[in-house]
């Protein structure tokens, strides 16, 4: 036998105890295993949370996805103008404004229908007297500021709309003036 410690194992317990209080150890991930997956399940869990905080409080920011201004449709930027059938037998209406010194007013006007209608023609030339004295009366109550170039599509609008109501069957599709002269006297 050797003097040695290391070679001598020290049993201090007597008979077969030592051999029973040295069960084997358990197989398995043991506690180790368990705490990674709680550090992972608790990192997603974090991560879920944010989510649904950002996702909410986007949607509120945003009004729940609806942009914040609407953007017009406007005429102005179609992407082809449509084909209208013109008649110009109006001819030409001469008048004066109603300013404190009148202007001159030259207007010939065009009016645009939808190329298959084909009564429009009759019907404008049915109430032919009827739309010239309109056309002298609109521009003689106008003054020159409202028939400057800037307010031309609203000047062409009212006239379009007033124009239908005129024709038996609202039909005008476009106003165009061929001539629009404001001269001062």
């Amino acid at each position: 036998m050797s003097d040695s410690v290391d070679d001598q194992e020290m049993n201090f317990a007597e008979g077969g105890e030592a051999e029973a209080a040295a069960a084997p150890k358990a197989k398995g991930a043991g506690p180790g295993l368990a705490r990674i997956l709680m550090i992972v399940g608790i990192g997603l869990g974090a991560v879920i949370f944010i989510v649904t905080v950002v996702v909410i409080t986007v949607g509120i920011v945003n009004k729940q996805g609806k942009p914040m201004t609407v953007t017009p449709v406007s005429e102005a930027y179609q992407t082809a103008t449509p084909v209208y059938a013109y008649i110009g037998t109006i001819g030409e209406i001469r008048t004066r404004t109603s300013d404190t010194e009148p202007y001159s007013v030259v207007v010939r006007i065009n009016l645009g229908f939808d190329v298959g209608d084909k009564e429009a023609d009759k019907r404008v030339n049915e109430r032919l007297p009827q739309i010239r004295d309109y056309l002298r009366r609109y521009f003689t109550g106008k003054l020159a500021e409202d028939l400057a170039p800037a307010k031309e599509e609203v000047v062409k609008a009212e006239i379009k709309e007033d124009l239908n109501r005129i024709l038996s069957v609202p039909s005008i599709k476009e106003v165009l003036f061929e001539r629009l002269d404001v001269i001062k006297l």
